[in-house]
């Protein structure tokens, strides 16, 4: 194998976060792995399974070391083993080994990643990733109820709305879980109006009443 193949083929290199370091992700992945698997194990009509607030918050709290594919294979065991329209629970969910602390908790460990930035780029990235961590556990906590939420951080609630807001998140609408806030659709944008200006243009090429040419009656 040639010695530069690995620096000829890397272009764009993307650096994708551990699960571990994105909860916020899990409950939107959970989801998108039981319909997919229930689809594909069982016969067609069978009502689907629901993952319970309990459930949620064992994945969330799980530590990942397999990632997303041990996630992936978590739930398709769910899907095949549980019953139709069942709610799934945490003993339900077959995790196995300990929570291991938070990536980042080693300052020698989180400063050397920071060595190729500026101060105040790395400051700022740190604060940003402290606050979406931060925000998403204490939401999940609250099970989605903002004035809790706002109790327990000791904070009012406009500032986490606007906390949560800055860093694109917001509470699913099935459940009291942190998710990405989806961008607004054209259905949700306000109406366009057409400007005065050009209504009083097409107004005035219009025929008055009774003259269907155009000219004065």
């Amino acid at each position: 194998m040639r010695e530069d193949l690995y620096y000829r083929l890397r272009v764009v290199p993307i650096n994708v976060p551990a699960l571990r370091e994105r909860p916020e992700d899990i409950p939107l992945l959970a989801d998108y792995f039981l319909s997919t698997y229930w689809v594909r194990h069982r016969r067609k009509g069978a009502p689907f399974p629901r993952l319970t607030d309990a459930a949620l918050r064992a994945l969330c709290g799980h530590p990942w070391r397999g990632n997303v594919r041990e996630l992936q294979n978590v739930i398709e065991h769910v899907a095949v083993v549980v019953e139709p329209g069942a709610e799934i629970r945490p003993e339900d969910l077959q995790l196995t080994g300990e929570p291991t602390p938070a990536a980042g908790s080693n300052p020698a460990s989180l400063i050397s990643t920071l060595l190729e930035e500026s101060y105040h780029a790395a400051r700022d990235r740190v604060i940003a990733q402290f606050e979406r961590q931060y925000l998403t556990w204490l939401v999940n906590r609250a099970s989605g109820n903002m004035s809790k939420a706002a109790r327990i951080a000791g904070v009012d609630r406009t500032t986490l709305y606007r906390l949560m807001e800055r860093h694109g998140l917001q509470r699913s609408p099935t459940a009291g879980w942190v998710v990405e806030r989806e961008p607004a659709s054209a259905a949700d944008a306000s109406e366009q109006v057409e400007p005065m200006d050009a209504v009083t243009a097409d107004a005035s090429h219009k025929a008055p009443a009774g003259a269907p040419d155009g000219r004065p009656v």
